[in-house]
């Protein structure tokens, strides 16, 4: 059952989500599982018009100005410099974006996959200039890892924030937990976890979740959410709800 995701006594506008998917680093990743479950958590709330981008590579200037927020579920080919700069002046104009999971590494960084994992590219490529600075993070592929998949706790460090605030100080998580990124100055840190060095962490608290300021537009990056079962965690789903609506309108009240 998922858990009670939304406060009843809100404002009556709906917050238009576009979700942008349609490939993911397969067999690691399912795209189209995780993106149902996604599209079911936001429907969930009766508080979201949500509709499913399976081809990013068609935006254009005037598609994602039509969104409140766009969610972001993809790990494939550059979109082309129309999609990827629609994408950004989304964002600049103070529209909002929340970034989940494996989004954090891969061609839109430059990278190439070679010998079953991800390296530097050997021309150099930088990727999407822009799009470290809106996820507010960089990953070295030779960093690229977790430890061991468990269950573990993730700590609420800023709970006066809207999409924190109210809830318990902490919440548990069964997932993987992204570690030795290299985070960007200006991320205003909600949530941590500690990277257990008995099953391969680094021995420290790693950020899970943070926001990023970009041109006037907000993005929230949330590392967790590997498959539907990760996904389907209490903790995870008022984690994305909360914060794909403070991302659409930081006005929103819980």
């Amino acid at each position: 059952m998922m858990a009670a995701l939304w406060c009843p006594a809100l404002a009556a506008a709906a917050l238009r989500v576009l979700i942008l998917t349609g490939q993911s680093d397969v067999p690691y990743h399912d795209w189209r599982a995780t993106t149902a479950h996604l599209e079911r958590l936001l429907a969930a709330t009766s508080r979201f018009e949500v509709q499913v981008e399976e081809q990013p590579a068609r935006l254009n200037g005037r598609r994602p100005a039509n969104y409140d927020v766009l969610v972001l579920n993809y790990n494939g080919p550059r979109w082309g410099p129309e999609a990827e700069e629609a994408v950004e002046q989304c964002i600049r104009s103070g529209k909002g974006m929340i970034a989940v999971h494996g989004v954090s590494y891969g061609l839109f960084f430059g990278m190439e996959w070679k010998n079953n994992r991800w390296a530097a590219s050997p021309t150099g490529d930088p990727g999407w200039r822009a799009y470290s600075h809106m996820l507010g993070v960089t990953w070295a592929p030779e960093s690229i890892g977790h430890a061991r998949r468990h269950e573990f706790a993730v700590e609420w460090v800023d709970r006066e924030h809207p999409i924190s605030r109210g809830l318990p100080p902490t919440f548990t998580a069964n997932d993987e937990l992204y570690h030795r990124m290299t985070h960007l100055a200006g991320i205003h840190v909600l949530a941590t976890a500690f990277d257990d060095p008995r099953i391969g962490g680094t021995g420290k608290n790693e950020p899970v979740l943070w926001t990023v300021d970009y041109g006037r537009g907000r993005v929230v990056h949330l590392t967790l959410g590997h498959d539907v079962a990760a996904m389907s965690q209490p903790g995870f789903e008022r984690a994305f709800v909360r914060a794909t609506a403070w991302a659409a309108n930081p006005a929103t009240t819980f």
